[in-house]
């Protein structure tokens, strides 16, 4: 008889509850899956345990229960998942099709949807038919008309002068009261107005930049972290970034200083994507006086006809190159700036220009063809490895479901082998207590186990990032997967599809400290790390 132990899923979205029937709210969910499970023959006596994500929208699976989930059934922990329909798990149909055809089966997790009537059990050896594939359609169709009716309700909140943003703009804060409006934060607001002052008295925005970091100003980034230390706003930009030109400019062009609401400047490309793109200015929704200003709108006006009056450089046709947009300060992580001269082409840094104390490389240039030629002998090396690796295996380049399967088998060999190391531990114990085994041996023993210990935990939570990247993939067909690798073989020099296929970014600290952060990482067999260091003697 199975050992069932059920993990029970639960999930609301703020559009959902946002007027949606009653029978989608949390309690509601809750009491509907756990009267289904009380009258289940195989389950009504499994443990269980709830996971539940409020406010989370069902188009991807950026959800921090849904992960945690996840990370339970890889490991074993639990095998039946029970959620009050499919869209509660995934509104995306093809992702819920993956999780059912896929993900579940190779976990070994009995996955069932109590609306729907179904029971992973009854679908053992075949596909799960028809009928599911209409519904996740239809639960597609469904989030697409969701989309929209939540879109139009935003629009016309921005309309009646409410804010509607997660967070408030610097220089703002939420009125303490008065929901979907905003009141002037004194700490933020004067660094503003003094911007704004310093532009009028004739000083320029890379000049404002090194006073501000010279007083040692918060950045807007660096204020927010301060008043919202739990938040994950920002977590990823380095305690280092100071003031720049470009974040002064950014403050100088925000109307909402002049007390108009600003809405609609960025729009999601899709339902399914992050990503936002500049709206039309023409299609922007201002409405003025919405809150108290910070700066006056004659102020805000002198201040951009200063900015158009200043010189600007002729904008030529974009250049390609084989680097674009991935070599990255070492120790600030902006991108480098590319510069030409007689010599050729160089990188630099222009963090330094606005920050006297910068850590970042003052006034040194990097070469181009130097760091060119670095990079391209260490994609070279890498894939003479992946190369010589799948001549000794030939089945190294796995499909994308044998390769979920090759790391679900993974995971279970380093869970057996953290727990044979935790019963020796145990057993080292008892020889210790029991008088077999002196203290000293007994420490260095403990000491040899606990290293271990760590070293297959750090492999499996690096094989569980792998296993939740291939679970996001697309499907592939196997001779284009292998193909991505085996057409670069005989390449001769670096070019911007190399470099754009293989890497995610190049920090460079100095002509000797180059570091490559790659794609992927899975690609070559047993590195972990997603990291390789060049070093260059020149």
């Amino acid at each position: 008889m199975t050992d069932y132990r059920v993990g029970i899923y639960i999930r609301l979205s703020l559009a959902d509850g946002d007027g949606k029937a009653e029978s989608d709210s949390i309690g509601n969910q809750r009491e509907l899956i756990h009267q289904f499970l009380d009258r289940h023959p195989q389950l009504k006596n499994a443990p269980r345990t709830e996971f539940v994500d409020d406010g989370y929208t069902g188009t991807n699976t950026d959800r921090p229960q849904f992960q945690a989930l996840m990370k339970e059934l890889r490991a074993g922990a639990i095998n039946v998942m029970v959620t009050k329909d499919f869209s509660r798990c995934h509104r995306d149909y093809t992702q819920m099709g993956n999780y059912l055809e896929c993900v579940f089966p190779f976990l070994g997790v009995r996955y069932l949807s109590v609306n729907d009537s179904y029971d992973s059990d009854d679908y053992k050896g075949m596909t799960s038919g028809m009928d599911v594939v209409l519904r996740n359609i239809i639960y597609e169709a469904y989030s697409k008309d969701l989309s929209v009716k939540t879109t139009t309700a935003k629009i016309i909140m921005m309309k009646q002068g409410k804010y509607i943003g997660s967070f408030a703009p610097y220089g703002f804060q939420f009125h303490p009261t008065v929901r979907n409006k905003l009141v002037i934060d004194g700490d933020s607001a004067a660094v503003v107005r003094r911007i704004f002052d310093m532009t009028l008295q004739g000083m320029g925005s890379t000049a404002i930049a090194r006073r501000l970091n010279s007083e040692g100003v918060l950045t807007p980034g660096a204020y927010f972290r301060l008043k919202n230390p739990g938040s994950g706003r920002f977590r990823k930009a380095s305690e280092k970034n100071g003031w720049t030109a470009a974040s002064v400019l950014n403050i100088l062009h925000q109307y909402e200083y002049t007390g108009a609401l600003v809405g609609r400047k960025r729009y999601k490309a899709s339902l399914h994507e992050k990503r936002t793109v500049p709206q039309d200015k023409s299609d922007w929704i201002i409405y003025e006086g919405a809150h108290d200003a910070i700066i006056s709108r004659a102020d805000f006006d002198r201040v951009q006809e200063i900015i158009r009056q200043r010189p600007r450089r002729a904008k030529g046709i974009p250049q390609e190159y084989p680097l674009k947009g991935l070599l990255k300060c070492g120790n600030c992580h902006r991108t480098l700036s590319r510069i030409h001269s007689s010599a050729g082409y160089y990188y630099r840094c222009t963090k330094s220009k606005a920050d006297e104390n910068s850590d970042c490389p003052k006034g040194k240039l990097f070469s181009e063809k130097e760091i060119e030629g670095i990079i391209f002998r260490a994609v070279m090396q890498m894939l003479a490895m992946c190369q010589e690796r799948k001549k000794q295996k030939s089945s190294l380049m796995l499909t994308r479901k044998e390769r979920i399967a090759a790391c679900v088998a993974e995971l279970q060999k380093l869970e057996q082998q953290q727990e044979r190391y935790r019963q020796e531990k145990f057993r080292a114990y008892e020889d210790y207590s029991g008088g077999a085994l002196a203290k000293d041996a007994y420490l260095r023993q403990r000491a040899d186990i606990d290293g271990k210990l760590a070293a297959a935990k750090a492999e499996q939570e690096a094989q569980e990032q792998l296993l939740s990247e291939l679970e996001h993939l697309a499907f592939q067909d196997k001779a284009q997967e292998d193909d991505v690798f085996t057409s670069f073989a005989g390449a001769t020099e670096l070019t911007a599809e190399l470099a754009q296929t293989f890497i995610k970014e190049v920090l460079v600290s100095s002509p000797t400290e180059i570091e490559i952060v790659w794609k992927f990482r899975d690609v070559f067999g047993g590195h972990s790390d997603t990291k390789e260091e060049e070093g260059h003697n020149g």
